[in-house]
């Protein structure tokens, strides 16, 4: 569950901490690669319903930028809407919004994988140190 709040929580709660500043930076920075290459349209719920689903692994991340994209095609509506936000809220079809799409789609299949993992960390039985054994008389 910390793994979907925020990618790379649940490792930090069990102690692995590198893993954790890994894997967050991972999931958290190809997901913003892929909304800086697309767009706030990458995200949406009315466009794309089958990816959507997909990228609510990645959060409240994948939440905040569908509310700001529905936003943002709200404003753009208004008559007095500036250029750069009617291109922000629905840009016009590319490779590179496409690519976009596909970044936010690998974050949150990252995202699964990071949250398998720490379930199954925080899962396993803790290691017992080794201890010295008596050595057998020859």
């Amino acid at each position: 569950m910390l793994s979907w709040l925020l990618p790379g929580a649940g490792h930090w709660f069990v102690g692995l901490r590198g893993r954790a500043v890994l894997y967050g930076a991972t999931v958290v920075g190809t997901f913003l690669v892929g909304l800086w290459m697309g767009g706030l349209a990458t995200v949406s719920v009315y466009g794309h319903k089958w990816a959507f689903l997909l990228q609510m692994f990645d959060g409240p991340l994948a939440l905040a930028a569908a509310v700001g994209q529905h936003l943002a095609e709200q404003a753009a509506k208004a008559p007095a809407a500036a250029a750069w936000l009617k291109n922000l809220a629905s840009p016009a079809p590319s490779p590179l919004a496409d690519l976009g799409m596909t970044f936010t789609l690998v974050s949150a299949a990252f995202n699964v994988l990071v949250m398998a993992d720490a379930f199954y960390q925080a899962d396993r039985p803790a290691e017992e140190p080794e201890t010295a054994k008596p050595e057998a008389p020859q």
